[in-house]
């Protein structure tokens, strides 16, 4: 009989699925029924979440918590009461603090609170890179905080910490052997409002977009409602508020470049999906995504818009050879650091000497 799993996360999700699948081989994997979208219901969640450890916790072999927040403390004060390992993956948000534009759950004195004691009391800290335990940040000149990091912001928690990266499958990005269409770009993110805008780095890629009329620009992810609020939208650029999984792998696989110009980032996976599909990367420096390109393509070093737009000039020049080599060595970059099966063995391993 298969011992339990209890993975706990604030909302479902691809990136959750992805270990669930993993951990499903060898364990009986358990999640709660409820999500922790609207913050009226937390409360009710609180309650909802104790009834679930209450009915769980005691078969379990292990605690995963998919980022630090409301949820994680509760299950980390069981798991230091009854001796059950608790693993908390941290994303990006929970260890960063951007209150210029509004993001970060550490600009926020309650949910801090709810970080810091999770973090403190959990068995192993697994963030998804380094940047997220301690950095240096210069790539949006506005930041309040020159560092980054729980360890900066939470400087006497002594909780292990284990670098376990995202990761993926290289084997549903095989190329279809299209030609792809010269200086095009792609970016893909979530946005729902303005934060997530400016957050994403899509403001810059509108005004890339209006100043490159050359180029082609396709937006994926971008809200109908804010794209409504932004000045008139350039002819070059192309927007989808959604698309399926193999519709975007058909755009990935004919766009020539993937824009990531975001201001605060874990380990981007539309990123890294998008190497897999040879696009050259083009990333901001901040969090994984330096990490991540390696030399596979271009990072940015500031989101001074005529920085960004010199960088750009000379990237659009590149020769022919030149895009076709850094295609594939962007692939090649994800599949030897961030494949999938290394991401399970590391957390097999983990509930093993754990």
């Amino acid at each position: 009989m298969k011992e339990t799993i209890l993975y706990i996360y604030p909302k479902n999700s691809t990136f959750a699925q992805k270990d669930i699948s993993f951990l499903s081989k060898v364990y009986n994997v358990v999640v709660p029924n409820h999500t922790w979208n609207n913050k009226l219901f937390i409360p009710l969640n609180f309650i909802k979440q104790f009834i679930f450890l209450i009915q769980n916790v005691f078969s379990c072999r292990a605690i995963f918590i998919m980022f630090a927040g409301y949820w994680s403390l509760i299950p980390s004060v069981f798991g230091k009461m009854f001796n059950i390992p608790v693993f908390i993956i941290l994303g990006g948000t929970d260890c960063v603090s951007f209150p210029s534009i509004q993001y970060g759950s550490l600009r926020k004195p309650l949910i801090s609170f709810f970080i810091k004691w999770s973090l403190k009391i959990s068995k192993v800290l697994l963030p998804v890179d380094q940047s997220l335990i301690f950095c240096k940040y210069s790539y949006y000149e506005k930041a309040e905080n020159s560092h980054q990091g729980y360890n900066h912001f939470f400087p006497k928690i002594l909780t292990p910490s284990k670098i376990i990266h995202n990761g993926f499958d290289p084997g549903y990005f095989i190329s279809p052997k299209i030609t792809k269409t010269h200086n095009s770009f792609i970016a893909i993110a979530p946005v729902s409002d303005m934060t997530r805008f400016k957050l994403k780095g899509i403001d810059v890629v509108w005004e890339l977009a209006d100043k490159f009329d050359s180029c082609s620009f396709t937006i994926v992810g971008l809200s109908k409602s804010v794209s409504n609020r932004i000045k008139k939208k350039p002819k070059n650029l192309e927007i989808y508020s959604q698309m399926s999984q193999g519709e975007l792998k058909d755009y990935l696989f004919k766009s020539e470049f993937v824009l990531q110009l975001s201001i605060s980032e874990g380990f981007p996976n539309s990123l890294c999906e998008a190497m897999l599909c040879e696009c050259i990367p083009i990333g901001s420096s901040v969090g994984g995504i330096p990490n991540i390109i390696d030399k596979a393509g271009y990072i940015i070093k500031k989101s001074n818009f005529k920085h960004i737009e010199n960088e750009f000039k000379q990237i659009i020049r590149i020769s022919l050879k030149k895009r076709l080599e850094l295609g594939k060595k962007a692939r090649e970059r994800v599949i030897e650091n961030f494949h999938i099966s290394k991401r399970e063995r590391l957390f097999l391993d983990l509930i093993r000497d754990n």
